[in-house]
């Protein structure tokens, strides 16, 4: 098949690659943008900084105060921290889980491919379906048959357990200890992303793993017995002339290789692991070791193989990043790359950009008039399948059949192009004939057989559903490339004018009812505004005369669609000129001054009270209304007093005692002619202390 490559390197902050076939129709997608950088497949020397005995797990930090999470399971032996008399047992006798569910090793064949010509053909005969499955009906059962027998017999027998103790996370590892580990799930939303210490660099042709001990194995979909056998020969052969004897495993791209080329793949696969190995001795942990090969690499390293024409790049450093890449790992495809040095730009020329606009719509078309709903849930993927306009076919049950074909065909390709993952549901159109659904079953397994994802299927129930997972590989399409709705907050839906309209009025009766209001004013959205005014004002009229209010409606900017908010306004009224205001139980005056304005209040009270004693009538003067004259007459009083305490010595004791008698008497005799009457030294001294 005369497949493409096209990959848009021409902005550096993202990087697109599609696979087209036939018509240049999209069979696989892969973008990687500067904003959200995929982490899987990374690797870090990291650091255990909490043990969970409850989870039988550790978090790690693997740099940038990231934490990760760390099954105990996917701790190498190796990293225990165990006695010296139990140092000794073999690496291999631990269960090998992760190596189990990629790799068999299984001589007996599988068909191979048993719908390509469905798969790769536009028109979908139904006659040609219907003769393929009953021939090959029985055959796949006794292959289903055999695949039980190997899943049991690849299991631990009771013959076969090692006898070691079993461990428990907090008895073999210990806080701070150092890991080399490897990100296997990426982070998504509050949870951390996922790691492993069985390291896995994958190749062109094969995947090493350096910690696995010398297990080999070949791809599931290398069903061929003859073929099989003969990849194991070449890996024995390999693995034997090396003094590591690192674990290989053959992907599916290492079909029909030489010898030479799965050597060399070898080798630089090796070549990477020590590099990577020196680099952990020269760095402090936490840190970075290794980066995942770059979208162009990992494409041409996965894709490119003899069904790809050719590898078309826009973009000067793509381009030479890609043709780098292939001189060391694919020289023999090396003819295939094309720079596309065309002003138009590269996904306009293949008519990529329509059929990526239409990734972000739920209805999916079908050839025959039909069509399906793809809908996303917090639990599950829904897809319902419908008949539409598909009037083709003589009675209801064929035209079932041709639908329901078109529209498994369909739901493989959307799920791989949208990346959906976890449990997904298909709702097919019901057939009576249990024939048809077994046609149906059959051929949705064929489809997703092409997909790189881990995919488990079921049958078609007597609902008409059919369940089937799919292996999450990355984040889907919409998670990528797109964000919830200001307006709708994800929920895809907002209330109708009508109810959004019936739910203010509502608020407002229960806000009257709750607390005693005047007026009421409501800020919503320009639409709930001109819907209330228009088609609501005779319940807006029953409100105000029910509950004698003012309801007053404002235009908020900044309302989404079902939001609004309501403004609360209690008048004070007049009755018999004095306010019903409601007074404190407790007055504060001094609260509302400064500390400057309490000064100045004291003073003007104090002015009314300050007073100078007469000697001669007893009668108090008024203070002056300046208060810098009424400390000047405080000065005045306090140099009196002091005038007579400074009476000298020699005079005696009662020359000081008869000095202010003296003057007691002449200020008293003075007071007709109307003079500023004198204290006396006792006087003086009490208006002193005042």
């Amino acid at each position: 098949m005369n497949k493409k490559i096209i990959i848009d390197a021409n902005f550096p902050s993202e990087t697109r690659v599609v696979l087209l076939g036939q018509s240049n129709n999209i069979e696989d997608i892969e973008f990687q943008t500067t904003v959200r950088q995929q982490n899987k497949g990374n690797i870090y020397l990291a650091k255990v900084t909490r043990i969970e005995p409850s989870l039988q797990a550790v978090f790690i930090e693997y740099g940038m105060d990231k934490s990760g999470f760390l099954p105990f399971s996917e701790i190498h032996p190796n990293y225990y921290n165990l006695p010296t008399s139990e140092r000794n047992f073999p690496v291999n006798a631990f269960p090998e889980i992760a190596l189990s569910n990629i790799t068999v090793e299984d001589d007996k064949e599988k068909p191979a491919a048993i719908y390509d010509s469905l798969v790769d053909s536009e028109e979908i005969d139904l006659k040609t379906i219907e003769d393929l499955v009953e021939s090959k009906f029985q055959s796949e059962l006794n292959l289903e048959a055999a695949d039980d027998i190997e899943m049991i017999q690849s299991g631990t027998p009771e013959s076969n357990i090692p006898q070691y103790k079993q461990y428990k996370v907090q008895e073999v590892i210990r806080k701070n200890q150092i890991l080399l580990v490897q990100v296997t799930k990426e982070e998504r939303g509050n949870k951390c992303a996922a790691f492993t210490t069985y390291i896995s660099l994958a190749g062109k042709y094969c995947v090493l793993m350096p910690n696995k001990g010398s297990q080999n194995g070949i791809s599931r979909k290398i069903s061929n017995g003859e073929e099989r056998k003969r990849l194991k020969d070449i890996l024995n052969k390999i693995v034997s002339g090396d003094k590591n004897a690192y674990s290989v495993i053959v992907r599916t791209a290492g079909r029909g290789s030489s010898t030479l080329d799965l050597k060399k793949d070898y080798n630089y696969l090796a070549r990477l692991w020590n590099k990577i190995r020196k680099s952990t001795i020269k760095f402090p942990a936490p840190c970075f070791i290794h980066e995942e090969d770059s979208i162009i690499r990992k494409t041409i390293r996965d894709m490119c193989d003899h069904n790809v024409k050719e590898v078309v790049i826009q973009g000067q450093d793509g381009y030479e990043d890609a043709s780098k890449f292939m001189q060391d790992l694919l020289p023999s495809e090396l003819v295939k790359l094309k720079e596309h040095k065309s002003k138009t730009p590269i996904f306009t020329k293949f008519q990529v950009e329509e059929q990526l606009v239409k990734l972000y719509q739920p209805v999916v078309t079908l050839p025959s008039g039909g069509y399906i709903v793809i809908n996303p849930t917090e639990a599950l993927i829904a897809i319902d399948v419908n008949s539409g306009k598909s009037t083709s076919e003589q009675n209801i049950e064929e035209t079932a059949l041709k639908t329901n074909l078109e529209a498994a065909k369909e739901v493989a390709k959307q799920v791989k192009l949208r990346d959906l993952s976890g449990l997904i549901v298909v709702d097919f159109i019901d057939m009576s004939e249990a024939k048809n659904r077994k046609i149906i079953e059959r051929s949705f397994k064929e489809f997703l057989s092409r997909d790189r994802a881990r995919i488990q299927t079921g049958n078609i129930s007597q609902f008409g559903l059919l369940e089937f997972s799919r292996q999450r590989l990355r984040s889907s399409f919409l998670e990528t490339n797109s964000a919830i709705c200001s307006h709708c907050n994800g929920k895809g839906v907002i209330r109708a004018s009508d109810a959004n309209a019936m739910l203010i009025l509502r608020t407002i009766e229960n806000e009257i009812f709750e607390e005693r209001i005047d007026v009421i004013n409501v800020f919503t959205n320009i639409v709930s505004v001109l819907y209330l005014l228009n088609n609501k004002r005779a319940e807006i009229k029953f409100i105000e005369e029910k509950y004698n209010i003012k309801l007053n409606f404002y235009s908020d900017p900044n309302a989404t669609s079902d939001s609004y908010s309501i403004e609360k306004v209690k008048l004070f009224k007049k009755n018999n000129n004095n306010f019903n205001s409601v007074k404190p139980v407790i007055q504060n005056h001094n609260a509302d001054y400064t500390e400057e304005e309490l000064k100045k209040e004291q003073l003007r009270k104090n002015k009314h009270k300050w007073k100078t004693a007469n000697n001669s009538n007893n009668v108090a003067n008024e203070v002056k209304d300046k208060s810098l004259e009424a400390e000047e007459s405080v000065e005045q009083t306090v140099s009196v007093v002091e005038e007579v305490q400074v009476v000298e010595s020699n005079a005696g004791l009662e020359e000081a005692q008869a000095a202010p008698k003296k003057t007691k008497r002449r200020y008293r005799n003075k007071t007709s002619n109307k003079k500023c009457p004198s204290n006396t030294v006792e006087d003086t001294e009490k208006n002193a202390e005042s």
